[in-house]
């Protein structure tokens, strides 16, 4: 079959169709898929093939799983489930699942290959039961058979044309090598075996001033040439990976002296390179990291490869540091953070993270609160640490700005769904200083399609006070349009009841500092009593946030408190999440009622 057509097949096949990665993320899909689920791909690919079940459905689906047999290919017997759109609404499907048959020829040793037929048992939205769909993939191996492996043979199509399939989101198109993703889901897999695991950044010193004197086209061949090098200097099994512009990283797991891979590498790069017909002998410089009995993830170890990085930067540059905590403070490391702050607002690397509000009252989500995430070397940089630096640096309007388009982009669907659903967005009083910054909210409202009656501004009970006279004018006209406004923080020590009265504001948030003083649910702690009802009095609706246990959650409800919010819900998550979101917040729900 012609590799073209076989691609081409796989993409316009009027069935839904899915391949999944050995650790059971959604690596492809096609448009079919997509209308199925209501996902856009960019949403799914990377996701856990779990997210498109309903949580009922997740136990007898992996137990099917278990009970296939690698030496005897053959079907699973049909069972009904319950999938899962991206809106949260419940698809009754008919799912089959089959081990891949092999296809003379070709074989790959892996995890168990498993076809999945999906089949739609009734309406969908308002249309017709969906046709049936094949959704094929890979099991895990923990999930087939315990303490068993497994060597299957994937039929000759897909094993062809696997990496073609997934070169455009999981292989960097210059060097070829994985890219960020690819990267994280293999650290992540390395990090849940028990062999050694050490991570390795690196890259080009003054890179700009190269790329200034060589050209595009040359500062092109010289990353390519660094990848090739970067390839030899490496086992098989081993990871190298372009993160983005001259930035690079290895994995290597099961190395018994990750140092002496570092100096292999140093000394590579140090042999002049051949561009364009000349030599070229760029620094580079890198931060090696290893697992230890204190690693928590990926994350932590690529935090700790980066300050080795920036340590190693600052020590001169063309050189490599194995990583110390005291590097975590070093002058070194905070001081690149504007810079690649600034480099991660113009390439669009700010995203943004969804937690749920719920209403007690009525049981449900009624509000998500929108923040502001950095990733940053494939890890998240936490908001306490990069946004300080956006509001000195004046970054603080950019991001602001790229926030709020984000979130009333992002959720909109859910938002369009329920006209008292809406989503909050913090906003810094420096936003305020734009006189314009009111009709421009407006106007990303406008452009989003979502009614300014579904917007909610967060601000510091400082911004209200301290940030001029302009905050109240701009809040004003925002709240004429429909706006809503909240008091992020509320308890702090600037307003009083009498203040309060006086300010554009619909809803107060009591400070988590508060909430934490609540630990058995029996505590008298006649203050929140006051504060709610003093709200209530003066007509604003009240939400209590870093709700983190359901005696904090009863202990609220008892009082009257309007709505709640915090990590026993749900943590922050991105909008591809947001039905699984939803689905812990109702049952968090359940369950301190269930209390109560």
């Amino acid at each position: 079959m012609d590799p073209g057509f076989a691609q081409s097949l796989l993409e316009h096949s009027p069935d839904p169709l899915l391949l999944l990665d050995p650790d059971g993320s959604i690596s492809f899909l096609n448009h079919a898929a997509e209308e199925l689920f209501g996902y856009s791909r960019t949403q799914l690919l990377g996701a856990d093939a779990s997210l498109l079940l309903a949580e009922a459905s997740r136990e007898e689906f992996h137990g099917v799983l278990a009970g296939l047999d690698a030496a005897t290919p053959r079907s699973a017997a049909p069972f009904a489930g319950s999938g899962r759109r991206f809106d949260g609404s419940a698809l009754p499907v008919e799912i089959t699942c089959s081990l891949i048959p092999a296809a003379a020829g070709s074989s790959v040793s892996a995890a168990p290959s498993v076809a999945l037929a999906v089949r739609g048992t009734g309406p969908r939205n308002g249309l017709p039961p969906s046709r049936p769909g094949y959704v094929s993939g890979t099991a895990q191996t923990a999930r087939s058979r315990p303490g068993a492996t497994a060597s299957v043979r994937i039929p000759s199509a897909v094993a062809e044309h696997d990496d073609e399939l997934r070169a455009g989101t999981l292989r960097d198109p210059l060097t070829a090598l994985p890219n960020g993703t690819q990267f994280n889901d293999r650290l992540a897999a390395a990090l849940r075996r028990p062999d050694p695991v050490d991570v390795l950044l690196l890259n080009l010193d003054d890179f700009k001033g190269l790329n200034d004197i060589l050209g595009r086209s040359s500062a092109d061949e010289l990353l390519v040439e660094v990848a090739n090098r970067l390839r030899n200097c490496v086992r098989p099994h081993d990871t190298v990976a372009r993160l983005g512009g001259d930035e690079f990283a290895v994995l290597l797991t099961e190395c018994l002296n990750a140092d002496a891979v570092a100096k292999r590498i140093a000394d590579s790069l140090y042999e002049p390179l051949r561009v364009g017909g000349s030599p070229v002998r760029p620094g580079v410089s890198m931060g090696l990291a290893s697992k230890s009995a204190h690693t928590l993830d990926g994350a932590e170890l690529l935090r700790q490869a980066d300050a080795a990085l920036n340590a190693a930067k600052s020590d001169g540059k063309n050189t490599w540091l194995r990583f110390r905590p005291d590097m975590l403070h070093a002058p070194g490391h905070r001081a690149e953070g504007e810079a690649g702050l600034r480099q991660a607002v113009e390439l669009g690397q700010i995203s943004v993270h969804y937690q749920p509000v719920v209403s007690p009252g009525i049981g449900s989500v009624v509000q998500f609160e929108a923040f502001a995430r950095w990733e940053l070397h494939g890890r998240l940089v936490p908001p306490n640490q990069f946004l300080p630096v956006a509001e000195q640096s004046g970054l603080i309007r950019e991001i602001g700005d790229e926030v709020m388009r984000r979130a009333c982009a992002e959720i909109r669907p859910w938002l369009a769904g329920d006209a008292s659903h809406s989503v909050a967005v913090n906003v810094s009083g420096l936003q305020f200083q734009n006189r314009e910054f009111g009709t421009d909210i407006l106007a990303i409202v406008a452009a989003t399609g979502v009614s300014p009656r579904q917007l909610t501004l967060e601000l510091t009970e400082s911004a209200f006070f301290d940030a001029g006279s302009d905050v109240l004018r701009q809040l004003r006209q925002l709240r004429d349009a429909g706006v809503r406004v909240a008091m992020d923080d509320f308890g702090t020590g600037y307003s009083s009841l009498r203040r309060l009265k006086e300010l554009p504001l619909d809803i107060v948030k009591i400070d988590r500092s508060f909430i934490s003083m609540v630990a058995t649910g029996l505590e008298h702690l006649p203050f929140f009593d006051t504060m709610i009802k003093a709200a209530h009095d003066l007509g604003l609706t009240v939400t209590a946030e870093g709700i983190e246990t359901p005696a904090q959650a009863k202990y609220l409800m008892d009082r009257g408190c309007d709505a709640l919010q915090g990590y026993l819900f749900a943590k922050p998550a991105p909008a591809s999440e947001l039905a699984g979101t939803m689905e812990s917040a109702l049952a968090a729900i359940d369950r301190v009622d269930a209390a109560r």
